[in-house]
């Protein structure tokens, strides 16, 4: 997917500890955004390295957009399958 959106809402770096597959140590890196398309709004977020990396972007530009979009089926707690869409940024400039 790639659109011109503006950032109404870019969300502080978050760092949460794991294990790898090996029992190894990691940390994952993520950051959160606000979206607008002028017309949608969503929200996205970057992870690992370009989310480490990711500088303050200005609000009142016009930022080129790149990502990926997801689905995710889970099961509720009252046994109900739902989806849950989820869109990672590859590219904002």
């Amino acid at each position: 997917m790639e659109t011109f959106v503006t950032i109404i809402e870019q969300r502080g770096l978050q760092s949460r500890q794991y294990q790898d597959n090996q029992g190894q140590p990691r940390t994952f890196h993520s950051r959160g955004f606000v979206l607008s398309t002028g017309i949608d709004e969503f929200y996205a977020e970057m992870t690992g390295d370009q989310a480490l990396q990711c500088p303050e972007y200005d609000k009142s530009s016009l930022h080129c957009f790149q990502g990926n979009i997801r689905q995710r089926r889970f099961t509720d707690k009252n046994g109900t399958e739902r989806f849950e869409n989820q869109i990672y940024i590859t590219k904002l400039v």
